[in-house]
């Protein structure tokens, strides 16, 4: 694809003030079976403070960890970790070193390479449950643990920009699938897309 990839300073600001940016970018895997690219179309931020309160929700809320260790980097590089030992869950590290923030892709839009998608995904029937949602998404983009810590303006797992914006209302919400967090539960750091069909069921 053509489309301008993202640099390394747009990364570098706080996850609550990337997560919306993100909506309506590419993410783009290039991979020996091909292309694929998805717009996005919700996001999660975490990390950092609200209203006073750090994030109880995020990873690096108890400090660096050897899996928490990306989350720390400078902002502009992946977060990969599982979930439920089976699942993989991609993230845009945003922010400067030592914060301990990232933004959780949660669903994406198919644009290019939706038949590998739906290869990967071994499904009978095709709709909206291809990529919305976090585990959903790295299965059909073939985003695995091996894509942990990768640069994203160097790889090829990156983020570009649209070559035409295409204008969208920004819906907002708590996060979900959080409530082990005491504060960070209700922090309206959930950003969509508005009546997208892609966005992943509450």
């Amino acid at each position: 694809m053509t489309c301008r990839r993202w640099t390394a300073d747009e990364f570098c600001i706080d996850a609550s003030q990337l997560a919306p940016r993100l909506l309506g970018q590419y993410l783009i895997h290039e991979t020996p079976q091909g292309l694929c690219s998805g717009r996005i179309v919700e996001t999660e931020a975490y990390g950092g403070c609200y209203n006073g309160f750090p994030d109880d929700g995020a990873h690096s809320f108890r400090g660096l960890t050897k899996r928490t260790a990306p989350m720390f980097h400078a902002g502009g590089i992946s977060y990969v970790y599982l979930i439920y030992g089976m699942y993989c869950c991609f993230n845009v590290v945003a922010g400067p070193e030592g914060e301990g923030q990232a933004v959780l892709i949660r669903a994406i839009e198919p644009v290019c390479g939706r038949d590998l998608m739906v290869v990967r995904r071994k499904l009978k029937k095709v709709g909206k449950n291809l990529t919305n949602g976090p585990g959903k998404l790295c299965q059909a983009m073939a985003i695995t643990r091996d894509e942990n810590a990768l640069e994203l303006t160097a790889s090829r797992l990156y983020l570009a920009h649209p070559e035409e914006e295409v204008p969208f209302t920004v819906a907002v919400s708590p996060r979900i699938h959080i409530d082990y967090a005491v504060h960070g539960k209700y922090f309206p750091w959930r950003f969509y897309i508005q009546d997208n069909p892609y966005v992943s069921k509450v």
